[in-house]
């Protein structure tokens, strides 16, 4: 019991906030929540949590614009969705107009307070995320009983995929050929969490309910504040606790030891993962049955899927399909805007799996309500001058076209994407023309720096275009011949063959 004259004990959100509070400079990394996108229970998530998906589509809005989700639903929706949000009836534009007016002028919205989601311990866990990693995929590969992966390579789990900080696949788990580039078809042997302490509940309770549902068979949570490890070994009954052996050393996994006495001492003198003079792990050494080998096969990964993203007042649900075929590069660069997966097409897809997983009605209260009525305003006149701006970019693409071919002696030219759409254009809209018979000497790279178009090599798209390409594709330059996609493959596993002497 605490002395009456002593403060209340602060969590640690509390403690953060007033540790965020008291510094001179922007801690971006402790406001920030964590960048780990997964599909859970259908949506979108950022950070481990739905607060943290809302954090990232409010960035979103106020970096790139209302236009920039607008674009995602027909304008008479985004009216229907600030009806239902505001409880409010309008009419005509002038009713709109009316309302608008009656909202008190503010910026609050803008620089409302959003409680810390990230933690001040975000070096130490990138450096244990990566130390733990190396060592342990080092242990395992010595051992000859499976694979380490991680981070952010996502683990199915019926309909969710979560990203693991760390997670191993044995090698009887992989002999089902489940684990792809991006993902595994199976809940893991081993996962690994290095918790946030601000944000542990997400680790302790959320992710471990899930972990233990799919029968994850081995769960360690790792604590960079208390540098603590906890073991968790699945049962019939969940799971439970396990104890490290009187040496300090835990083996609750076949041929592997771990003393995390010897890791923290490598923590504290910053070491390097790849000279482990006193390792961490120990294991016994068995040579390797199995072996990993690409070959033709077809494979679901970034672009396999079409972008045909379905957004509605309510969340609507993304499959594990659409966010492994959709989901971007977990990178996230800031201001003025954020920039996500390193690019405008990873943005695009995060914003729409955002507003599946929000829907049009909650997402319409993360801004000023006269903001929406003047926005939605600007896309109606714009979309009235819709054939006048197609008919521009038409000719824009003749003439690119035409040059490609004259100056640099592409043999065909197609277009596809926004210009054959039905949706009027909007601001992902784009001219994309896709090539076919270039010359060995085409450099595509150059033709970015001097052309406003994106540029596709037919033999280079993603499977995703090729719908497009093989039915809808428009030829403005050349013949288009029996093409196709590029083979694909895959990693597959095989045993290895003994002989007979061995």
């Amino acid at each position: 019991m605490s002395h009456p004259s002593q403060p209340p004990e602060q969590l640690p959100q509390q403690k953060l906030q007033n540790y965020c509070a008291s510094q001179s400079i922007d801690l971006q990394f402790c406001q920030w929540p964590e960048f780990r996108l997964e599909l859970v229970d259908g949506k979108f998530v950022v950070g481990g949590t739905l607060q943290g998906s809302r954090w990232l589509l409010k960035e979103a809005l106020l970096g790139w614009g209302l236009e920039s989700v607008i674009a995602f639903a027909p304008v008479e929706q985004w009216w229907e969705s600030l009806c239902q949000a505001y409880d409010i009836s309008c009419q005509s534009d002038d009713d709109w107009l009316t309302w608008a007016e009656s909202l008190p002028i503010s910026s609050d919205y803008r620089d409302s307070f959003y409680p810390p989601l990230g933690s001040k311990y975000a070096g130490e866990h990138r450096w244990i995320r990566d130390y733990l990693r190396q060592a342990l995929s080092s242990a395992i590969s010595q051992a000859g009983w499976g694979q380490c992966f991680g981070p952010n390579y996502g683990m199915q789990m019926d309909l969710d995929v979560l990203t693991p900080d760390i997670l191993v696949l044995t090698t009887h788990q992989m002999a089902q050929n489940i684990a792809h580039n991006y993902y595994a078809e199976i809940a893991a042997y081993l996962v690994v969490e290095i918790t946030f302490p601000e944000q542990d509940s997400v680790d302790r309770q959320s992710r471990k309910a899930r972990y233990e549902q799919a029968e994850v068979q081995h769960y360690w949570i790792v604590d960079p504040d208390k540098k603590t490890f906890e073991f968790w070994r699945w049962s019939s009954e969940g799971y439970q606790l396990s104890a490290v052996d009187p040496d300090g050393c835990y083996r609750g996994i076949a041929d592997l030891s771990f003393s995390s006495d010897i890791f923290w001492l490598g923590f504290e003198q910053d070491a390097s993962p790849y000279i482990q003079t006193l390792p961490a792990f120990t294991s016994v050494h068995n040579a390797h049955q199995w072996e990993l080998r690409k070959e033709p096969s077809v494979e679901l990964g970034y672009g396999s899927v079409p972008f045909t993203p379905s957004v509605g007042l309510l969340p609507q649900p993304i499959s594990p399909e659409q966010f492994i075929a959709w989901c971007p590069e977990t990178k996230l660069e800031g201001g003025p805007f954020p920039l996500i997966g390193g690019g405008e097409t990873g943005t695009r897809n995060a914003i729409a799996m955002l507003l599946m997983s929000l829907g049009l009605v909650e997402t319409v209260r993360l801004v000023a309500g006269y903001e929406w009525v003047r926005s939605l305003r600007h896309v109606t006149r714009n979309q009235q001058q819709d054939s006048q701006k197609r008919d521009l970019w038409w000719q824009k693409a003749r003439e690119i076209a035409q040059q490609l071919k004259v100056e640099h002696g592409v043999g065909g030219i197609g277009v596809i994407g926004s210009l054959i759409g039905d949706q009027p254009l909007n601001r992902w809209s784009e001219i994309h023309l896709v090539l076919w018979d270039t010359p060995e000497e085409f450099k595509k790279w150059r033709i970015f720096e001097i052309l406003p178009v994106k540029l596709t090599e037919a033999v280079w798209a993603l499977p995703g275009d090729w719908q497009e390409i093989s039915q809808r594709m428009q030829i403005l330059e050349g013949t288009w011949g029996a093409y196709g996609p590029r083979p694909r493959e895959r990693v597959i596993f095989h045993w290895k063959e003994t002989s007979a002497d061995t």
